[in-house]
């Protein structure tokens, strides 16, 4: 190439650079400047562009074009510099910068929360300014970002609790009680606005700086954190207030529990609307955080017998034109609701609110129908069926009352009767399903409903049986009758009638938006109950139930699993998993993006949980080896190789000898496809353990066991073992049980598929070769297997037990 035409190449070169480096295309940018440099490594512009990308990849230009934006407002600045948080860190210098430049700008852009906000979550340089400049001038930076946005406030709030940006203990303790005063004054502040973001920084402080901060709560304060618990605010901030108050509590115990009880006593002593309306409404959110303190104010002495005649007389001041308050109802009953944990409070409302209740649900319409209805469904265990339609017509009707309502069918579906019922109802079924997918605030309603139909009355032992009958005796009660449509029959009717509505689906989609263990408990026991009849398990794998089962599995093994619902999870998931796998054919499920180690890993513990406890059920152990067996059937032998170091241990130390028949069964069926594996083989004939010998004592022990089913599957193992040399000459070995006799006693088997597995052993045992052949042949025959083949052959019909038959014959003759 000629000097012009370098010279003309580098140019253009350079200016793809250029374009490249203002749309942060810095790949592209560097394989230009890479050309031009190889062109010529000492021309100076080409240096200076290097020198210019270097900074773009730094920040440098972050800053640079973060003070553009700030100057000139071009949004196409601003989205740059946002994008550019998000993407990457920043040096330490361009951080403070960027921060210095944001505190110090007066300018109105739009953009400005979110680049605060940004900034401040991704750059701990940007932090420690902050910090400094909050240190020294608390009120107006507070001020400052408060009107700046949620992004920017947000960041604020997250900095007096970041050990990193703080020199000392004391001065973060200073910084973290600074920001709780100036945010419980803004919140005390008549008319302010964004009390969310507020609360927010409330709520926060009070869960990471409890011990810092909870001491500064006065009755002041706590009046106006539980003001915010008005039924009359939005969602957003009761949530947020709920938080904050429950924080508090737990870290001042009694002293919180008497600040809060006088709050609630010198607000419903006011008697006015506004004040009941705040008092009812903080009890309500308040009763299942501390629900015995709760009570004892419900409980109060003339409390609960006045507040219907003055819910009444507000209604009667209503109707005769004075002013009345719906919203006072709505929290009297949402009290009335949450006062439900309570068996006293039950008791209270039944008897002095039950006949208001239900004329509620007969005159009302809409929020107060559905309170009522949900009231009434909680106080009585016997809620009737006119409560239950009413409630399913509430759910039908699919608006916000329906929450409501779906929370008083998971009271009344407890019954057997209201079950059948609910069940019954296709399009209240469709409603439900559809609701447990849609509707975030009946979801954990809609998933209580769905375990209750599906509940299967537990399998008790006779032993089990006979301890109820004597506690009922001892308590001078008949044992209660079992509700003939609460048995197997009707359970199994509803489980199909879920299925076949797609349920599984609607559980998958509840599972991604909901992840709290109580929820995810339900949903797991919900697919267990489903899986529990076998003709539903391949509709549940088509609908996605393994995937499901897996990935509830695998949140639970990353998370903590010392947990009692986390333990259960994790159990009834794998068993629910076990069940499935079971019946389906496991190729057609698992894939490279599903592999079934994943569902290995799941299933093993299930072999050795609780195997110390007396009350264990053995049915999700004898079901995880019928499902482990089926997935040994598979063509990987990674699989058969996991099983073996996941499972071996478990067999061999209790499963084998189970004085249950159908668990020692469905581990030697496990055993016989495992060796297939060469890793199985050498446990046998090739470890140089201790156990080696022991191991080939046991399965010649099974295969001569009284049930027909586990000798089968001792002796497909035995052909399968006697393949190999090694394992022959072990056999031949072996003299209690006596190794060669064990093979002819199962050649002469009433069965005709033992008598099939024997002779296979036998033909492995004459036709080895060299001197381990030649050993058999002289043990058979002393052994009198002239005659046992001989006479075994006469009840044989298969063609191939007679071949093999014929031709130990001529080896032994």
């Amino acid at each position: 190439m000629s000097l012009d035409g370098t010279s003309d190449r580098i140019k253009a070169l350079l200016t793809t650079a250029d374009a490249a480096i203002k749309d942060n295309q810095l790949q592209k940018a560097a394989e230009a400047l890479r050309e031009a440099s190889h062109l010529d490594s000492g021309d100076a512009q080409v240096k200076e562009r290097w020198a210019a990308l270097q900074r773009v990849d730094a920040g440098s230009d972050v800053v640079d074009t973060l003070r553009n934006y700030l100057s000139g407002h071009s949004d196409e600045d601003g989205q740059k510099v946002l994008q550019a948080l998000k993407a990457k860190q920043l040096p330490s210098k361009d951080g403070s910068q960027a921060a210095e430049l944001l505190l110090t700008t007066t300018s109105p852009s739009p953009l400005l929360d979110s680049l605060t906000g940004t900034l401040l979550s991704r750059n701990v340089e940007a932090r420690k300014l902050v910090a400094s400049n909050f240190a020294e001038h608390a009120t107006e930076l507070f001020q400052q970002l408060f009107e700046r946005g949620e992004e920017s406030i947000n960041g604020l709030a997250t900095i007096p609790l970041d050990d990193a940006v703080w020199t000392s203990k004391e001065q973060q303790d200073t910084a973290q009680k600074d920001l709780f005063r100036l945010c419980v004054a803004t919140l005390i502040q008549a008319g302010a606005d964004h009390l969310e973001r507020i609360m927010r920084a409330i709520a926060r402080l009070l869960t990471l700086a409890p011990d810092t901060v909870a001491n500064l709560v006065d009755e002041e304060v706590l009046d106006a954190i539980l003001s915010c618990l008005d039924l009359r605010l939005p969602a957003s901030l009761r949530s947020q207030a709920i938080l904050a108050t429950s924080k508090f509590l737990e870290a001042t115990k009694q002293q919180g529990e008497e600040l809060f009880s006088h709050f609630i006593t010198e607000r419903a002593a006011k008697q006015t609307n506004n004040d009941l309306i705040i008092a009812f409404s903080a009890a309500a959110a308040i009763f299942p955080i501390i629900p015995a303190v709760a009570a004892r104010l419900f409980l109060i002495d003339g409390f609960v017998q006045q507040l219907v005649p003055n819910l009444e007389r507000n209604w009667d001041d209503g109707a005769a034109g004075m002013r009345k308050s719906h919203m006072l109802e709505t929290a009297a009953l949402e009290l009335l609701s949450a006062a439900c944990v309570d068996k006293a409070c039950r008791e209270a409302i039944e008897r002095y609110c039950s006949h208001w209740l239900q004329n509620l649900t007969d005159e009302r319409e809409g929020t107060h129908k559905a309170l009522s209805a949900l009231v009434l469904a909680k106080i009585s265990a016997d809620s009737g069926e006119s409560v239950t339609s009413k409630l399913e017509q509430l759910v039908l009707a699919g608006d916000p009352e329906a929450d409501q309502a779906v929370e008083g069918l998971a009271y009344t579906s407890l019954q057997p009767k209201i079950k059948e019922e609910i069940t019954s109802n296709a399009k209240l079924i469709q409603q439900l399903t559809k609701s447990l997918r849609d509707r975030p605030a009946a979801m954990f309603g809609c998933l209580t409903v769905f375990a209750n139909l599906t509940a299967y009355r537990p399998s008790l032992s006779e032993e089990q049986k006979k301890m109820t009958q004597l506690k009922a005796y001892a308590n001078s009660e008949k044992p209660a009758a079992e509700d003939p449509l609460d048995d197997e029959a009707h359970v199994t009717k509803r489980c199909r009638t879920l299925l076949d509505a797609e349920i599984v689906p609607s559980l998958v989609v509840c599972c991604k938006q909901n992840t709290s263990p109580t929820s995810v408990a339900l949903i797991v026991r919900i697919l267990l109950a489903l899986a529990r009849e076998q003709k539903h398990r391949s509709k549940m794998a088509q609908q996605g139930a393994v995937k499901l089962l897996l990935q509830i599995k695998d949140r639970i093994t990353k998370t903590d699993k010392s947990t009692a619902d986390a333990a259960t999870i994790s159990h009834d998931s794998s068993h629910a998993l076990a069940r499935i796998l079971i019946s389906i054919n496991p190729s057609h499920v698992f894939s490279s993006s599903l592999p079934a180690s994943s569902a290995v890993s799941a299933l093993g513990p299930l072999l050795s949980q609780d195997r110390s406890s007396e009350s264990r059920s053995l049915l999700p152990v004898f079901e995880s080896l019928l499902a482990l067996t089926n997935l040994a059937s598979l063509p990987d032998p990674g699989i058969l190789d996991l099983q073996l170091r996941l499972c071996w241990p478990d067999l061999e130390d209790h499963l084998l000898f189970s004085p249950n028949t159908l668990v020692q069964r469905a581990s030697v069926e496990l055993v016989c496809n495992l060796m297939a594996s060469a890793a199985c083989v050498a446990k046998f004939v090739g470890d140089g353990s201790k156990r080696e010998s022991a191991r080939m004592q046991i399965i010649l022990a099974l295969a001569d066991v009284e049930d027909m089913a586990t000798r089968r599957a001792a002796g497909g193992a035995l052909a399968m073992l006697t393949e190999w040399d090694a394992a022959v000459e072990k056999v031949l070995e072996v003299k209690s049980p006596d190794g060669v006799k064990t093979v002819l006693k199962m050649c002469g088997d009433a069965n005709e598929e033992v008598r099939h597995r024997g002779f296979a052993c036998l033909g492995n045992i004459v036709n080895a070769p060299g001197e381990v052949g030649i050993k058999g042949v002289k043990a058979v025959k002393e052994k009198d297997g002239m005659n046992v083949v001989s006479e075994a052959l006469k009840s044989t019909k298969s063609r191939e037990v007679m071949e093999i038959g014929v031709g130990v014959l001529k080896k032994i003759m």
